[in-house]
């Protein structure tokens, strides 16, 4: 801050340098701080500020289009697509969702059972709630000790919309005894068909999908194997 009055009986000139250097800390601080603005505000802009655009064409090749000269209907497309899940989302998910679903262990049913059904649409999951509880199925599971291992041969995205998909999977179970780790095993393979609905992407469904419908078929045994006597679920 500067001097207006000098003290009595002071020496002008050490007075004068005091006053001109705490001026000039003054000025130095109000530029910092202003620069400390200013790059802030810049910051902010180019955090907000849309990406440019890099279109990747079937053959593997890719264009960049700055966002500047990217077309309404371009823009529109992109923002679409933001909700999107890719191929390898839809293999995760379905997976998942296979391992939840058909790999009953007695010990871990209840848990295992509920994640599945939080992963279907309101009204698949009441069905198979409904279904399960008419069938007694959770009980049913405990008391019989059993244990599954369940492959996944194949997952293969038959047809989408923007909103629908279709996907196909091929598993391989394998029933045994919880309480003998060693004892003979029951083994089917089934085709499973699930139509998965794309949904905002929310801590419930991070990869923004889930089943509204499912469909499993038996896959018969070949010739000379041992017929399948797996329980379906």
């Amino acid at each position: 801050m500067g001097l207006k009055v000098l003290p009595p009986g002071s020496p002008p000139a050490i007075w004068m340098a005091f006053a001109r250097q705490a001026a000039w800390r003054e000025w130095v601080i109000a530029a910092l701080l202003a620069l400390n603005g200013l790059t802030i505000v810049a910051a902010v802009r180019v955090a907000r500020k849309d990406p440019d655009v890099v279109l990747v064409a079937p053959d593997g090749k890719s264009s960049y289009v700055p966002r500047a000269v990217a077309n309404d209907a371009l823009l529109r497309f992109l923002a679409e697509q933001k909700q999107q899940p890719s191929d390898v989302t839809v293999v995760h998910f379905t997976r998942e969702f296979l391992q939840l679903a058909l790999a009953i262990n007695s010990s871990t049913i209840e848990a295992a059972w509920g994640d599945a059904l939080a992963l279907m649409g309101s009204q698949l999951r009441e069905r198979f709630s409904a279904a399960a509880a008419g069938q007694k199925l959770l009980e049913t599971y405990r008391l019989a000790k059993v244990r599954t291992m369940l492959s996944v041969d194949s997952i293969e995205l038959v047809d989408h919309t923007s909103s629908l998909l279709h996907v196909r999977a091929v598993v391989t179970r394998k029933k045994g005894s919880l309480l003998a780790e060693n004892a003979p095993t029951d083994e089917d393979r089934l085709a499973v068909e699930l139509v998965e609905r794309v949904v905002p992407r929310t801590s419930a469904r991070p990869d923004g999908l889930e089943v509204v419908e499912m469909r499993i078929t038996p896959i018969a045994a070949a010739s000379g194997a041992a017929p399948s006597s797996g329980t379906q679920p």
